[in-house]
């Protein structure tokens, strides 16, 4: 009994249908701002001069003092080229900010709603 209402329903409703189904296969275009991203530079460790230390310069207080100032001024240069890589980084993210206003206005939001990256 329960099986024949089902079968009922269902014949029912497929026969509700007044004209057949249609798929819309229509391509949109969508703006997609690219931006290039180079790879980031390969910038080696230093080796510092305090690691290459002997016993017996460890033994001379002097001598401890002249490395770790060597060893100070390795790192200070080593951190300049990793920010000077970075501000590569930065230069990209603000021109993509900058296309993206332009794209806004352009456009307007409502056929923006989501930029890549965001």
């Amino acid at each position: 009994m329960v099986k024949l209402a089902i079968i009922s329903l269902v014949l029912f409703l497929v026969s509700c249908a007044d004209a057949p189904i249609h798929l819309n296969t229509d391509v949109k275009e969508t703006l997609v701002p690219i931006i290039y991203s180079p790879a980031p530079p390969e910038i080696e460790r230093p080796k510092l001069p305090i690691q290459h230390m002997t016993d017996e310069e460890l033994k001379s207080d002097g001598t401890v003092v002249k490395y770790y100032k060597a060893t100070v001024k390795t790192l200070i240069g080593y951190s300049k080229e990793l920010e000077k890589a970075l501000a590569e980084y930065d230069k990209i993210n603000k021109a993509y900010k900058e296309r993206e206003g332009s794209l806004k206005k352009k456009f307007g939001t409502e056929k923006i709603n989501k930029l890549p990256m965001e």
